[in-house]
């Protein structure tokens, strides 16, 4: 009763997509969130752009291929070249409207990746594929450090880089990409680290 109590008190601070996906993370009485991170939207443009750009070029390449068919005397016959031009370019079509599908797709798996902090844990939710989700939870105490990268300008220009989280013992690495404000995010991981180590000890 208290702990749903609890969960609710704390989804009201959730945006729509973490009131979504919520509810997959283990969550204890006590526990409180300490925050939530979704992935940057330049990362989702970057997607949509060159995706859409790609897509374009490569279905204008082929449509081009169609109407030049006869110049490039890849075919010598007039009757099969005339026969083949419709084809390849509902090829062409057919390859652009799918690659703009594609590119989608992709944005909404990357969109749909959201990480919470909270005071015993580190949780992630990642979608990798449009039916297959995977839930990673780390806890608080086995964090060892945390590295914050910022490559390139843009990262710079929108706040956004990568956050590694190394872990105690044998366990993997955590690297989450694409994290707003990510100085800030690690600041408050290792300040949540350090609260929970002086309850719990090490």
């Amino acid at each position: 009763m208290h702990n749903n109590a609890n969960k609710e008190a704390v989804s009201q601070r959730l945006s729509s997509m973490g009131k979504r996906f919520f509810h997959y993370v283990e969550f204890d009485q006590d526990e409180q969130l300490v925050l939530e991170i979704r992935k940057h939207p330049f990362g989702l443009l970057l997607i949509e752009v060159i995706g859409f750009v790609v897509s374009t070029l490569v279905a204008v390449s082929i449509i081009g291929l169609a109407m030049f068919l006869d110049d490039l005397e890849l075919v010598t016959d007039p009757g099969l070249v005339s026969s083949l031009q419709p084809f390849v370019v509902m090829v062409g079509l057919v390859v652009g409207v799918l690659g703009i599908g594609i590119t989608f797709l992709i944005g909404w798996l990357y969109s749909n990746n959201v990480i919470f902090i909270t005071s015993e844990k580190i949780a992630q939710v990642l979608y990798t594929s449009l039916l297959n989700r995977k839930v990673s939870q780390l806890s608080i105490g086995d964090v060892q450090d945390v590295t914050v990268s910022q490559k390139g300008i843009f990262s710079r220009l929108f706040r956004y880089g990568t956050l590694v989280i190394e872990t105690a013992g044998e366990q993997q690495n955590y690297t989450f990409t694409y994290v707003p404000d990510p100085y800030g995010s690690g600041q408050a991981i290792v300040g949540t680290h350090e609260e929970n180590l002086k309850q719990y000890g090490n």
